[in-house]
């Protein structure tokens, strides 16, 4: 399991491409490179991550599932023996792909299913028809089921912050687990009147729990402060050229001396402000990991209730 706090939890960010035209999402400001990640680039990350323990999950400014290599990955992954985890989206989910995602075995699927209002659904998600989307969630909550787990996410805006009760016991009524966080401006690049109204958590960007126990890596192998720098401005290295340990050093020096990327200044992503008293030594099985994330959520939800 993990020596460094850092890598705790890593998001890799195997594409930056996605065909779905999501409103809250910034990707069409992406000012760095787009892509999928090589062959080479895979294997050297994955070689290093599989050594230090991490959580593993596809996931980023992009689809994950347009990657042709995918589920091979995935595959090979778990027979290295890491965890992984793939985040996607209903719109994604058509010809046969999800019968092939599950055939793939990750430990999680992480479904986005931004609300279970039709209109709010459609205002967020205009090129993904509700009903389309309700068919092929329904379709992947069956063939996990006994297969793989699977969770589902929402997004609180300001046009359903009443949702979230409901929400959850829709899903926990059909035996999946689920949650609605509170939507944010991804580093100060979504505008969306009416939908989100940004938040302001001042200059302290110190306490970042996302920055602190999670690490970003994109297509390249570049390591980001975090996804939602869209420029790749916040470098930290690759983690192609450089160790784990290398990497989670620059990361407490910053957390030390005060982090001052122009992305994280704009920040009100939730986790910015959730920082859990760190422990001696990072979560050292699946057990003490989930413990670890289960009191982060709790926190969260705390928080998310009281915003």
């Amino acid at each position: 399991m993990p020596s460094e706090w850092a890598f705790v939890s890593v998001d890799m960010e195997i594409a930056n491409i996605c065909g779905a035209e999501c409103l809250l999402c910034p990707r069409d400001s992406i000012t760095r490179q787009t892509g999928m990640m090589s062959e080479e680039t895979f294997k050297a990350i994955s070689e290093k991550l599989i050594r230090e323990g991490s959580l593993i999950t596809f996931s980023g400014m992009g689809d994950p599932l347009s990657h042709p290599r995918v589920f091979e990955w995935i595959r090979e992954l778990r027979g290295g023996g890491a965890d992984v985890c793939i985040v996607v989206n209903p719109a994604s989910l058509g010809d046969n792909i999800s019968p092939a995602l599950v055939q793939s075995r990750p430990n999680v699927i992480t479904l986005s299913f931004p609300s279970l209002r039709k209109d709010v659904f459609e205002r967020l998600c205009p090129e993904t028809p509700y009903d389309q989307a309700i068919e092929r969630a329904m379709e992947l909550i069956n063939l996990s089921a006994g297969n793989v787990g699977l969770r589902i996410t929402g997004i609180r805006t300001e046009m359903n912050q009443d949702e979230h009760e409901a929400y959850e016991r829709f899903w926990r009524d059909m035996g999946i687990p689920s949650s609605m966080v509170a939507c944010h401006g991804r580093g100060g690049n979504v505008m969306a009147p009416g939908v989100y109204e940004r938040r302001d958590y001042g200059t302290n960007t110190g306490n970042c729990g996302l920055f602190r126990y999670h690490t970003f890596i994109t297509w390249e192998g570049n390591v980001l402060a975090c996804c939602h720098d869209l420029s790749g401005a916040a470098l930290l290295g690759n983690l192609v050229d450089s160790e784990i340990c290398e990497i989670a050093a620059r990361k407490r020096k910053m957390l030390n001396d005060g982090i001052s990327f122009t992305v994280c200044m704009q920040c009100d992503e939730p986790l910015r402000k959730l920082n859990p008293p760190i422990e001696d030594m990072p979560p050292q099985n699946r057990k003490e990991r989930r413990t670890f994330f289960r009191k982060m959520k709790l926190k969260n939800r705390q928080q998310f209730q009281n915003s």
